[in-house]
């Protein structure tokens, strides 16, 4: 614990606190002189009565824009006041926790039948009249709630939080959460660096290390569809690129296993995106941001609008444009394989011809513009290629969206609904150019007899990958009430289309051919023509979708009464159906690529449905037990249940002690239903000792090496057909303490065991756990290895998660607010077979701690928030966990790059009537990234900031 209190001791508060109004009042729940709240706007009364009363309201300013009140006289309770304030409004106040309270909008009051002969109401009374305070639907529960504790820990990030953070897209958001992973575009399209080919291109993220395909992601409480595009390493994810920040209210994430509420993919959490809804008015909003170094620019424009329907209904509609320039690794220094000035040494890629590191070259080979003259007994010039150079640090995005709600009540209790959001972005991305050893014949001008040729096809230009995404999203529903139960039934269609195309790959066959004709030269003096170059290097195409269709219904109300409260229950079905395409062109499917993996032309479905319950029952006033059922059956996989245990018991008025127990069930993803990350036939050796099988081609090492034998094998991968469900059981055990109005802290243990994984099986690596994957001949021979995906893995990882909150006001200084989150891995074990030695990743090539926090200030009219991001040190450079960390090209390797403190500065002002002006300064303290792992180019895709210190200018109009 020593480790993990060191480094919340570095950082201060959690994300960025909301736009709250909370100032210095008199203690009690009523002023001493009573309120003298005059009628008029809303948010000026809203002001004074959270000034009164030390209040911390939520809310969008949109949403209380042109809504006025009747005002508040008199010395009624705070949640009475509260009530009366927004009584007529179209608003409603949910308690979140003590004196914390979210506003939005009230359901409409639906009128009970009158009998025909009832007798003429009374009067209402004069004034105004007392609105309840409504519950919340908050993710981690399928109850609604009127406080967020729970048994799963739940972190809520709202639209103000997202705002000062300065963040553009909705994966920067995330990945920076404590306990988060990033999956960068970059990392998807080359399968985490394995291929060339840039196959995908989305952005991820994901919760506790255990990958996109244990995280669930929900718009507005629905399932998002697969990203369209397969990608073997991570199975199947979920691109957030698609959903504008502009359009997201806020976002709710229960941590955890859930998949007992919400089903498979829920192993580690829950992410529930809220898009806006209710909102009267319009704004209106633009930003512009660029670097310090004068680049990576970026622009957004976005408008919204909503108002009433005649009938106490509403209609929302969002547009959204957002653009942003590439980022490469040319224009960073610290980009690059040579690390001589940090003590390392040059770990470029040597082209020329030779073994191994021994590689020499002509003076005018193609090649060369990345070169040293140095003194070389044969030639004077080392030519190398700095893969980071050429590669993309931040992808270019070009995005465009619109969204539109609109609800409508009808008949009697009943209401209508439906939601369409359509968007498309172009994502470009760059890596380096096509590099291979050519063996060139003889008789080739350029070809040296028993040697090859380190190349890369500098004159065929980088590999750039230019990925279009369009999402076709709609849902329709009816809701109602009867007799204090809410139900809900709808329909919904998610559609993830993506187009992929390529330049910069090299055609085999034709390279092939054009070197047999001697028209392909490699040296300098001869240059290529277009045609050929046209010819060895064609633009090919990826093509993909995913849809999703789901029907789902709903009910939920009261059970019974008990002497502790009132037992609530929720029940609820899902009827899915998923379809995946998979459309690579011809070039893929001959395997006419070089080194690209293996591509199939595929069309997959599966039906899948559930039923699920769940059930609160306060035992006593202070003591409450969750429970829920899940029932899943997917086509092939029969059915599997999940069951989820919780309970939280408030032994003293300011604590709450909580604890979960969930069992999880994930049935194999369409995505997965295929080969692993393979190119072709490719050929490698393993111990004759270690297979069964007498080799058909050996091979033996030196004799002052034992003189061992190995057999030569042809390593294929096929489709395991045979593919069962994953497992897992999750535990949470956490209290939260508020000792005062002003404070509250919370403190989370968790373990999760996932078992049955679906990994690749690595034969080579490990030939006595697999002998069913070696080959024979017909006459009994080894003569090949076969890889495919099986369910032999398993992780255990468990770790903390803290939560802190204070406010301070002032009476003459405004009030100030810390906030800090943070997350500590203590353990990440993960095993490929049963029998495989067990290795802790935790700390290994991702931080075991990060931190992140804020400060705030808000002064009349200002709001100054100081944004804090800590990631702890990282063991890289190793092949696993372990393993010694010796040298590289004969320089010392360091094998732990150093933690690093991220600074962010977020100035907003509103004196400006209807405006909000803001300045946000990301990277302030401009730190630029240190990584001392070659493979990654100087900085880490997960967590570093590539761009440095960022400028962005924002304005918002409201009407």
């Amino acid at each position: 614990m020593a480790k993990i209190a060191r480094a919340f001791i570095v950082s201060i508060a959690l994300t960025f606190p909301p736009l709250a109004l909370a100032l210095p009042a008199s203690q009690g729940d009523i002023p001493a002189d009573g309120y003298t709240i005059s009628p008029g706007a809303l948010d000026d009364a809203l002001n004074a009565f959270a000034t009164r009363n030390r209040l911390q309201l939520i809310y969008s300013p949109a949403l209380v824009a042109r809504r006025r009140t009747a005002g508040l006289r008199g010395e009624p309770p705070v949640r009475e006041g509260l009530a009366r304030l927004l009584d007529g409004t179209g608003l409603t106040a949910v308690a979140v926790k003590a004196n914390v309270y979210l506003l939005q909008p009230a359901p409409r009051q639906r009128p009970r039948p009158q009998p025909a002969a009832a007798a003429a109401p009374a009067p209402a009374p004069r004034g105004p009249t007392t609105t309840e305070l409504d519950t919340v639907h908050v993710t981690g529960s399928r109850i609604g709630r009127a406080a967020f504790e729970s048994s799963l820990p739940l972190t809520l990030i709202t639209n103000e939080q997202i705002r000062a953070s300065g963040h553009q897209t909705l994966f920067d958001v995330l990945r920076l959460m404590p306990g988060m992973s990033g999956h960068h575009p970059r990392n998807v399209a080359t399968e985490n660096g394995a291929s060339q080919v840039p196959s995908a291109a989305a952005a991820s993220a994901s919760l506790y290390s255990l990958g996109p395909r244990a995280t669930l992601f929900l718009v507005d409480g629905r399932r998002m569809a697969n990203y369209g595009l397969v990608s073997t390493d991570y199975g199947a994810l979920t691109d957030l690129n698609g959903i504008p920040l502009s359009m997201v209210d806020h976002i709710e994430i229960a941590h955890g296993g859930a998949s007992a509420i919400y089903g498979a993919d829920a192993m580690a959490g829950v992410v529930n995106i809220i898009l806006k809804k209710d909102y009267r008015g319009a704004e209106v909003g633009a930003s512009y941001g660029v670097s310090q170094r004068g680049d990576a620019e970026q622009q957004r424009q976005y408008a919204s609008f909503g108002e009433q329907t005649p009938g106490g209904g509403s209609v929302f509609v969002s547009v959204d444009r957002f653009t942003r320039n590439p980022l490469i690794g040319s224009q960073r220094a610290w980009a690059t394989m040579d690390q001589r000035r940090n003590g390392g040494a040059d770990g470029r890629y040597k082209a020329g011809y030779g073994e191994g590191y021994a590689y020499w070259v002509y003076e005018a080979t193609k090649n060369c513009e990345d070169r040293d003259e140095q003194t070389n007994p044969r030639f004077d010039i080392d030519c190398r290629l700095d893969l980071p150079r050429y590669v993309s640090l931040q992808p270019g995005i070009d995005s465009s969206a619109l969204y539109t709600y609109f609800r409508q009540p009808f008949g009697d209790n009943k209401e209508f609904y439906a939601d369409l959001r359509a968007t498309r972005v172009k994502l470009d991305v760059q890596t380096a150019p096509f590099n291979a050893a050519l063996a060139l014949p003889a008789e080739h001008p350029d070809g040296i007899v028993g040697t090859r040729l380190n190349y890369w096809f500098t004159d065929v230009g980088p590999i750039r990958s230019r990925t279009v995404t369009t999402t076709r999203d709609f849902t329709v529903g009816v809701k109602g009430e009867h007799d204090r139960w809410d139900w809900d039934l709808s329909l919904a269609q998610r559609r993830n289309k993506v187009d992929n195309r390529i330049r910069g790959l090299i055609s085999l066959p034709v390279v092939e051919t054009e070197v047999k004709t001697q028209t392909l030269h490699f040296n300098k003096s001869d240059t290529n023509t277009p045609d050929v170059l046209q010819r060895i290097s064609p633009a090919t195409t990826l093509g993909g979708e995913m849809v999703l269709d789901t029907l789902s219904g709903s009910l939920e109300g009261p059970l019974l009464e008990l002497p502790g409260g009132e037992a609530s229950l929720a029940v609820g079905f899902e009827a899915r159906r998923e379809v995946l395409t998979n459309r690579p062109d011809d070039a893929f499917l001959k395997g006419d690529v070089a080194l690209a993996q293996e591509f199939d032309l595929r069309r997959a479905s599966r039906n899948t449905s559930a039923v699920y319950a769940e059930v609160n029952v306060p035992l006593h006033e202070n003591l409450w037990v969750d429970a829920a059922w899940r029932v899943d059956r997917s086509s092939g996989y029969g059915n599997q249940v999940s069951p989820m245990f919780g309970v939280r018991w408030q032994p003293l008025k300011s604590l709450i002690l909580r604890a979960s127990a969930s069992e999880g069930y994930r049935a194999p993803t369409l995505a997965e239903l295929r080969r692993p990350l393979s190119f072709g036939q490719t050929s490698d050796y393993v111990a004759a000792k270690d297979v069964q099988l007498p080799c058909a081609v050996s091979a033996w090492t030196e004799p002052n090496q034992a003189g061992d034998e190995y057999c030569r094998v042809d390593v294929t991968s096929k489709v395991n057909t045979q593919l069962r469900p994953e497992t897992s059981t999750s535990r949470n055990f956490g209290a939260v303490w508020s000792p005062s109005e002003s404070f509250t802290l919370s403190l989370d243990r968790y373990r999760i065991h996932r078992s049955n994984e679906i990994l690749p099986i690595e034969p080579i690596e490990y030939p006595k756990l697999f002998q069913q994957a070696f080959v024979g001949d017909e006459y009994g021979y080894l003569v090949g290895a076969q890889r495919y995906l099986s369910n032999y893995g398993s992780t255990r990882v468990s770790g903390w998660e803290l939560s802190a909150d204070y406010r301070h006001p002032t009476r003459n200084w405004g009030e100030f607010g810390f906030r800090l989150t943070g997350h500590y891995m203590d353990r990440l074990m993960r095993r490929v077979h049963p029998q495989a030695p067990e290795l802790d990743y935790a700390g290994f090539g991702a931080p075991d701690t990060t931190v992140l926090g804020s400060v705030r200030w808000s002064y009349r009219d200002w709001i100054t928030t100081l944004n804090v991001h800590y990631m702890g040190s990282v063991e890289v450079a190793r092949d696993r966990p372990g393993s010694q960390c010796s040298t590289f090209l004969g320089a010392p390797l360091r094998c732990r790059t150093p933690s690093a403190t991220l600074l962010d500065l977020d100035l907003a002002y509103g004196g400006f009537d209807k405006w909000l002006i803001g300045l946000n300064i990301s990277n302030l303290n401009d730190r630029r990234p240190v990584n001392y792992d070659y493979n990654s180019g100087g900085y880490s895709l997960v967590d570093d900031d590539p761009v440095g210190r960022y400028y962005l200018l924002s304005a918002m109009y409201r009407f």
